[in-house]
């Protein structure tokens, strides 16, 4: 039985009665990616699609944090060098569809958590463009930008930038 459905599907595409898929898998079919970002901090990063409207995202990331230090040459003797975690829920819209690509826009609420010679916590709200492809359609570029208020050791303000790829599976 499952040869004849082979066949009979295989038939019906050959001869243009099935509808061939053009929009990208990224959030629709494959839900899951990983890739790479750069900025602030450089990380790993990936993307859990709950739905096509909301995700979650995370990262490991390495850096020197410290105010005063890595950004504008000199240390001030209160930065060490740290793995980070962070982990956003992300609230998803499209903003363009188009016949090579989609231009999604994301907003979402989260945090991240500094490690190394000391510790730090922030809360941070990360708004970012996501570009996915058709072809390649497992394929996701996207750019964010994340406002975050630290509240441990101190509290302070910081903003982080990301440029990223993540390839999903």
């Amino acid at each position: 039985m499952k040869r004849l459905s082979m066949i009979l599907f295989l038939g019906a595409a050959v001869l243009g009665q099935v509808p061939v898929a053009s929009a990208t898998e990224v959030g629709r079919g494959r839900d899951f990616g990983l890739g790479v970002a750069i900025g602030s901090p450089t990380s790993i990063v990936g993307k859990y699609y709950l739905s096509q409207e909301n995700a979650i995202d995370f990262g490991l990331g390495f850096w020197t944090y410290g105010w005063g230090c890595g950004r504008h040459g000199y240390c001030d003797g209160r930065s060490f060098d740290v793995i980070t975690v962070n982990a956003d829920y992300l609230w998803q819209d499209e903003v363009a569809r188009g016949a090579k690509v989609n231009l999604d826009w994301h907003i979402g609420a989260g945090g991240r958590f500094w490690a190394g010679g000391g510790t730090a916590l922030a809360a941070r709200m990360p708004v970012g463009l996501d570009l996915m492809f058709r072809k390649p359609a497992w394929l996701e570029l996207f750019v964010e930008i994340a406002p975050a208020l630290y509240i441990v050791p101190g509290v302070g303000l910081d903003l982080e930038g990301f440029l990223g790829v993540r390839f999903y599976f």
